[in-house]
């Protein structure tokens, strides 16, 4: 064991820790404020499960924590994600010409790269983001949701920082969706609005999309005050039909080799008898993990993806390069088990990442494991150096240039 250390009794037992209250062996709609199993003295190079179970049954956590109402409809205790604050509301964005419709999601077009995904349908994948009112209210208080507000702020961005029993976390959310999701996938599924300028529209005819929309993805950021915490703990989420796992595929540890993939990220040697959201089986011939090759507009009805000359468009053909860690798969199956007949039993945790190591050549930001991405929110950048939740948003900035502690919204 590592030094400095801290392990609980209940994981020291073997025992899940499926609430971060007791008693500890029952689902509950408790948000964890810290993750108090690690020190900020320990060093990992490589992950071991003694380190990443405990991040991991956090992630979990706080992922059903935020999803309860999906787990127990009806039950008022919880803070779910849909009374959280949307980041096209917090910052003035243009959504028009959609209204802020009370509790559903207003969605964005394209990934954080400015790729749009398209599923198998033929249809966009979307997108939205959220504050806690922790966060939320951090920024209103500190005038950082306006430029002038921004240019006027004379300190260091700092959210503040969890602590159990204590004081909450600050969360942010990033959620991935599919359109008109299949009833039989057993999705989270959540009213919607897409919001499509005139630009991107095929007919130039700006529109508002009234639709159902299905959780693929969902990355849950929170800032806790134990170890590293001032880091953020990175956990992300996807729907276990999303797509496959490539056929050179690497374990999470295994980090040292000039090229990791060499030629890209190949199909599945098989992936039939399943349907992906996201992969065609019976396209393995196509190029993996490329944006489209050209621009894609919407439709006003389904299939909304289309060529600026009206045709469907080729859908996405995405696979999963980094193998989920072995012991997270554990945790995945012992969540789901104790999720069963809930949608959230449809939906396995990536990895939780955090800040394990000072910052070296190989782990720039000391960030474990070294890479993680969401094949939902992240499809074309899985093989990059900067294909790391913490390593990537430790570059953020304000749009005055200052570091806006971890995160893209301040730009």
């Amino acid at each position: 064991m590592a030094a400095g250390l801290v392990v609980s009794a209940s994981a020291e037992e073997g025992a899940r820790s499926f609430c971060t209250e007791p008693p500890h062996d029952r689902l509950c709609p408790v948000f964890p404020e810290d993750q108090p199993d690690f020190s900020r003295f320990f060093e990992y190079r490589v992950i071991a499960d003694v380190a990443q179970d405990p991040f991991d049954e956090y992630a979990w956590q706080a992922f059903t924590a935020l999803n309860w109402r999906d787990v127990a409809p009806g039950d008022p205790e919880g803070e779910s994600w849909r009374d959280f604050a949307r980041k096209a509301d917090m910052f003035a964005v243009d959504h028009a010409p959609c209204p802020s419709a009370q509790g559903a999601v207003i969605a964005g077009l394209a990934q954080s790269d400015g790729h749009p995904l398209i599923d198998q349908k033929g249809d966009f994948i979307v997108y939205e983001t959220r504050l806690n009112p922790v966060a939320a209210g951090y920024l209103r208080e500190a005038g950082l949701t306006t430029a002038e507000g921004r240019a006027a702020f004379g300190g260091e961005v700092d959210f503040p920082r969890g602590l159990q029993g204590t004081r909450a976390a600050s969360v942010l959310l990033k959620t991935a969706w599919r359109i008109e999701p299949d009833p039989q996938a057993g999705m989270i599924e959540a009213e919607g609005l897409i919001p499509v300028p005139a630009a991107m529209s095929v007919d130039g005819v700006a529109r508002c999309l009234d639709v159902r929309l299905g959780l693929i993805g969902m990355h849950v950021v929170a800032k806790v005050q134990s170890g590293h915490g001032d880091k953020w703990i990175w956990a992300t989420f996807e729907h276990v039909a999303n797509a496959p796992t490539a056929a050179n595929a690497r374990e999470i540890n295994s980090l040292y080799a000039r090229d990791l993939f060499p030629g890209g990220c190949a199909p599945p040697a098989t992936a039939e008898g399943r349907d992906y959201a996201l992969y065609d089986p019976a396209r393995a011939d196509r190029r993996t993990n490329a944006p489209p090759a050209g621009p894609v507009l919407w439709a006003a009805t389904r299939p909304f993806a289309v060529t600026a000359a009206g045709a469907p468009a080729e859908p996405s053909q995405i696979v999963r390069c980094w193998r989920v860690f072995g012991p997270t798969e554990e945790t995945n199956a012992a969540w789901r088990t104790e999720l069963k007949g809930t949608p959230l039993a449809k939906y396995m945790l990536v990895s939780a990442q955090w800040r394990g190591a000072n910052p070296d050549p190989i782990f720039p930001n000391g960030e474990l494991p070294r890479y993680l991405s969401n094949v939902a929110l992240e499809s074309y950048v899985q093989t990059d150096p900067m294909g790391t939740c913490l390593g990537c948003h430790a570059e953020a900035r304000t749009s005055e240039g200052a570091s806006s502690d971890f995160t893209y919204l301040l730009r």
